[in-house]
C-alpha cells in the first residue's frame, strides 16, 4: 500500500509538471497565434501641435509582406546590415545580435462621417522572424512569443526600444503627420548625431499613403535644427530596406563591446529624389510647429513634389 501511495504521488506530479508544460505551451501558441490591436486615435486627438512621442506598435503584432491586421500601410521595414567602414572589427556575436531586429513603421488610416480618408496613427517598432513570421517583440514579450532571446539579445533589444523612445511626433492634422526620429549618420567619413524627418500624408480618396524623408541638423544644445541637405526623398510604398549600416572600430571598447555610435547609417532611405524649393527650404527644419507654418510646409511639400524631382 506504501509502495502505492509513492507511486501515485509521483504519478501526481508527473501529471501536474505535463499540465504546466502544456499550458505554457497553449499560452505561447495563443499569444502566437492571437491578433493584437492597436488603440484608435480618437478625434479629438488628429491635430495636435505639440512634440509627443510617437506610439509603440504593440508587441504580438504579426505580419509578412503586407500589413498586419488593423493597419492599413506598412510605410518601411528596415533590416539593418553592417557593410561598410570596419566590418572585421564586429564580433560574429555583436553582428548577428545587431542585425536580427527589424524596424518597422506602420500607418493605418480610417473614413470620417463624410466617406474621407483620414491618418488614424503612425507607430514604431522591432520585430524578429518568429515562426517565419515578423513579430513586434520586447524583451518583457518575446519569451512567451516564441523568440527565446539570450541575456545579450534581450539587451540589444531593449536598447532598441529605448530608442523609439526619442521618436517624436512633431506635429500633426486629420490628413498629415511630421515626426522626427534621431539617428547616428555617416556625414564626412564621422558617425554624427542627426535628425531623419518624415513628413507623411494621407490620400482622402483613396487611403494611400505617401512619405517624404529629409536630413536635419539639430544645433549643439538641440535648442534648433537646419537643412543638412537640401535633396528629400519620396519612399515607395509598403518599402522594404535593407540598410547599409557604417561600422567604426574606434567606438568599440576593449572587449569587444560597441559603443552607441558605433553603428551608423550611410545614407537616410532612398527613393525618388526631389530637390526642395525655397518656400520648403524656409519651413522644413521647424522645431516646432503651428497651425500656420505647417499649412506653409503642407503647401511647399506639394509644389516641391511638382516641379523639383531630380533627374
Amino acid at each position: 500500500m506504501r509502495l502505492l501511495r509513492v507511486h501515485g504521488h509521483v504519478f501526481l506530479v508527473i501529471a501536474m509538471v505535463c499540465l504546466s508544460v502544456l499550458t505554457t505551451n497553449c499560452e505561447r501558441a495563443e499569444a502566437q497565434s492571437a491578433v493584437v490591436k492597436h488603440e484608435i486615435t480618437p478625434p479629438s486627438q488628429r491635430v495636435r501641435f505639440r512634440r509627443k512621442p510617437l506610439p509603440m506598435i504593440p508587441p504580438g503584432t504579426r505580419f509578412d509582406k503586407e500589413p498586419p491586421e488593423g493597419w492599413s500601410n506598412l510605410i518601411s521595414f528596415v533590416r539593418g546590415k553592417l557593410s561598410s567602414g570596419d566590418v572585421d572589427a564586429v564580433s560574429e556575436t555583436v553582428k548577428y545580435y545587431s542585425e536580427i531586429f527589424n524596424l518597422v513603421m506602420l500607418a493605418n488610416t480610417d473614413t470620417n462621417a463624410d466617406g474621407d480618408y483620414e491618418l488614424d496613427q503612425v507607430a514604431v517598432g522591432f520585430s524578429m522572424l518568429i515562426n517565419g513570421k515578423n513579430t513586434i517583440v520586447t524583451s518583457d514579450t518575446q519569451s512567451d512569443l516564441g523568440g527565446g532571446l539570450s541575456i545579450i539579445g534581450r539587451s540589444v533589444l531593449d536598447g532598441n526600444v529605448e530608442s523609439l523612445s526619442k521618436v517624436e511626433q512633431v506635429a500633426r492634422t486629420k490628413n498629415s503627420m511630421v515626426l522626427d526620429a534621431p539617428a547616428i549618420i555617416l556625414r564626412s567619413g564621422k558617425h554624427r548625431e542627426m535628425v531623419v524627418r518624415y513628413y507623411i500624408w494621407v490620400f482622402p480618396q483613396n487611403g494611400n499613403i505617401g512619405t517624404l524623408v529629409w536630413l536635419l541638423d539639430p544645433s549643439s544644445d538641440q535648442s534648433s535644427l537646419r537643412v543638412a541637405d537640401t535633396t528629400i526623398q519620396l519612399l515607395p510604398p509598403n518599402m522594404h530596406e535593407d540598410r547599409v549600416m557604417n561600422v567604426d572600430a574606434d567606438k568599440f571598447n576593449l572587449l569587444g563591446i560597441p559603443a552607441k555610435d558605433a553603428f551608423a547609417l550611410v545614407q537616410i532611405p532612398q527613393g525618388v529624389a526631389f530637390e526642395m524649393n525655397e518656400a520648403m527650404r524656409a519651413v522644413a527644419a521647424e522645431k516646432n510647429y503651428t497651425p500656420e507654418t505647417f499649412a506653409e510646409l503642407t503647401a511647399a511639400v506639394a509644389s516641391t513634389l511638382k516641379t523639383g524631382k531630380k533627374e
